[in-house]
């Protein structure tokens, strides 16, 4: 339907770019992933139109990644750009974080959306925890730059740092969710179906292995506590007796 095109579009974008931004080449991993999540996003158009929305915000974040390639090409190969300057790129920064933002809640708002539409409550819930995870880490941002606010900068950048990891582990874990669980009318199957990606069945197969331990745990947990519960029923009323 598009999901693993947009889950591997996301980490590409959102993931490795932490990586490859070390390398100063940051931005073609912006390119290559909104890219992809633009064609997912366009698959997936087809099936419910509210992904229509961040499908042009992601086109229209190429324009900034496009801005940050020329930026990167420069420092790579000593070359001076003419329309470069502190103000312009602090602007161009302002515009990629906010249609980053619309992006992430436009697209989990299409997938509570769809997940409506087919009765998964699950993934809905995921996806209004996420969005809130989203406008929260939103806010830190911009607070945690506010000059008034210089002496407790180092706390707020620490929860934003944190927060934003929780936040992107769990939009990855819920665009996995949809790759596995939502498909065409019409191609449901006992079995869930496999990716044509291995490495997305290797993490559905790592989720599937989690969420399965998690639940033995949870009946295990359950189960001793009832039985603790019975026995002290039963020590009660045998202390009543005598």
């Amino acid at each position: 339907m598009g999901f693993g095109y947009l889950l591997l579009g996301y980490l590409i974008t959102f993931v490795i770019w932490m990586t490859v931004q070390a390398l100063h080449v940051g931005s073609l991993a912006l390119l290559a992933g909104y890219g992809l999540m633009f064609y997912g996003l366009s698959s997936l158009n087809r099936y419910h139109t509210t992904f229509a929305i961040p499908r042009w915000i992601a086109a229209i974040q190429l324009v900034p990644s496009l801005w940050f390639a020329l930026l990167d090409a420069s420092n790579l190969f000593s070359f001076k750009l003419p329309f470069v300057n502190n103000t312009v790129t602090l602007v161009m920064e302002g515009v990629a974080f906010a249609l980053e933002i619309l992006f992430l809640m436009s697209m989990l708002y299409a997938i509570r959306m769809l997940a409506e539409s087919i009765e998964l409550k699950k993934i809905s819930f995921a996806a209004i925890r996420n969005i809130i995870f989203v406008g929260v880490h939103a806010a830190l941002s911009i607070v945690a730059d506010l000059p008034a606010l210089k002496g407790i900068e180092q706390y707020l950048t620490l929860s934003r740092v944190l927060l934003e990891l929780v936040m992107l582990v769990s939009i990855a874990w819920l665009l996995l969710s949809c790759a596995k669980n939502i498909c065409r009318e019409g191609d449901e199957e006992v079995t869930p179906r496999r990716s044509r990606f291995g490495w997305v069945n290797r993490m559905a197969d790592t989720y599937e292995k989690t969420h399965n331990k998690l639940n033995e745990q949870a009946r295990a947990d359950g189960e001793a506590f009832m039985r603790r519960r019975r026995e002290k029923q039963q020590n009660k009323r045998k202390k009543k007796k005598k």
